[in-house]
């Protein structure tokens, strides 16, 4: 039977107007690193956490934003790599990295940056990159003007943490148990399975 798609409108993407959301992280592996959870830059070089943010509760539930997060690079020496101009452009992607992904963190479970105890120190240290598949954190999301043959779109221009304005007002315990999912193993969202035949 023929399918006729001529007269279904042809809608620009929805974007999430710029503003304060609660998102969910979910890794999106790319066969590179440890247990291929991050993706290799077009660089050649640098690995990313690719993360789909999609917003929780609100109008806007389950739009998504993505995200690449530097967290490391190879500098090696090697003639089977590109070659590295600057490498110091390099290790400061890397350093705002995992700032961002530190944010991320102390964003799920409320922690302020600047609280040194055991407790916040345990919840800093991550046995993978694949921890971050579920955590809940806010963000600022604005909008970028489209370019190179796209369309506009989300990003993610900071992330809130308790010490920011923009945080939600309720105790920092409250929050923490509102906002920090049990740990869900990134595996548990991987089906390799082909859903049609």
């Amino acid at each position: 039977m023929p399918i006729d798609l001529n007269n279904i409108p042809q809608e620009d993407r929805d974007l999430v107007p710029p503003g304060v959301y609660r998102l969910e992280a979910t890794v999106v592996p790319g066969d590179a690193g440890e247990n291929g959870i991050l993706t290799l830059a077009k660089n050649g070089r640098s690995l990313m956490l690719r993360l789909l943010c999609k917003v929780v509760g609100g109008d806007y539930a389950g739009y998504g934003i993505w995200d690449r997060i530097t967290v490391g690079f190879d500098e090696r020496d090697d003639p089977d790599l590109p070659p590295i101009d600057k490498l110091n452009n390099y290790r400061t992607s890397v350093r705002l990295g995992l700032k961002k992904l530190l944010a991320i963190v102390n964003s799920t479970y409320a922690l302020l940056p600047n609280d040194d105890s055991d407790a916040a120190r345990e919840k800093r240290e991550l046995s993978s990159y694949g921890e971050v598949h579920g955590l809940k954190f806010w963000a600022q999301v604005d909008e970028r003007p489209g370019r190179g043959g796209y369309g506009p779109s989300n990003v993610i221009d900071y992330i809130i943490t308790p010490d920011l304005p923009d945080y939600p007002k309720q105790s920092a315990p409250a929050i923490a148990k509102a906002v920090a999912p049990p740990k869900r193993p990134l595996a548990n969202d991987l089906d390799d399975t082909v859903p049609f035949n």
